[in-house]
């Protein structure tokens, strides 16, 4: 069953941070509230997406969570919601995937869980934080990025959330016979160093001659690699570079 905001709020501006109330299975009010830093995520998000569909948002849970362990309860604090819902809307400008991929990335320490297309990904020292996990909750959570915050004071931590778009290091270089390059120098410093029986240069360079040539074949021999003297992205792992 989808996260709602069936008692409304759900998707309230950040700043309308007056509680709300609702009724409870026992028949008692409950006053409750969202994590302030899920309303500042929420303000980001609507101010990059402002014509995005709201349909799947939600905050404060329905009937069904209050029978179960569920984040959209106000059990922390108490009265505190410490999840959302951010509807998938890649027309309106809000894709899914990229706010799952985004939150993940710069790894907020706010972040408890993060919920996406069947997959879990649970920051807590628990077993492979901050791993995809498979998720096989009755809800596969297609339509809307589930995002809980730590049940702890920082889930009211104002400062705005890191969307920017990862920066994507470039690819390392690869190696080859007659190359002048400095990574050359730290190639040839790596083989003396670990390697010196067949390293038999002096002094290192930062040209990939007959020697280095000879040092990284032997060194791919004898690591199981295939010898072609070309120090590409399986060498480069086996070496450390």
């Amino acid at each position: 069953m989808r996260e709602s905001n069936t008692y409304g709020g759900g998707d309230h501006d950040p700043g309308e941070l007056q509680p709300h109330h609702l009724t409870s299975l026992t028949g008692g009010t409950v006053t409750w509230r969202v994590a302030r830093s899920l309303d500042v995520l929420l303000g980001q998000l609507n101010a990059k997406a402002p014509n995005r569909s709201k349909a799947s948002d939600g905050s404060i849970g329905d009937a069904a969570h209050q029978t179960r362990d569920s984040d959209h309860n106000p059990w922390y604090g108490p009265g505190i919601v410490t999840a959302r819902d951010f509807t998938h809307d890649p027309a309106g400008g809000l894709d899914g995937q990229w706010l799952a991929d985004t939150l993940v990335h710069w790894r907020d320490p706010r972040i408890k869980y993060v919920i996406w297309n069947r997959r879990i990904l649970d920051t807590r020292p628990l077993l492979d934080p901050w791993t995809w996990q498979p998720y096989d909750g009755t809800n596969p959570h297609t339509h809307h990025v589930h995002l809980s915050v730590m049940d702890n004071p920082t889930c009211d931590d104002t400062r705005a959330w890191t969307l920017a778009a990862p920066v994507t290091p470039p690819a390392p270089l690869t190696l080859r016979y007659g190359m002048r390059h400095p990574d050359v120098l730290r190639l040839q410093s790596i083989l003396t160093t670990r390697y010196p029986a067949y390293a038999k240069w002096s002094p290192c360079t930062d040209y990939f001659g007959d020697k280095t040539l000879a040092a990284v074949k032997e060194f791919q021999r004898r690591s199981g690699l295939a010898v072609d003297g070309v120090v590409g992205a399986m060498t480069r792992k086996a070496l450390g570079m």
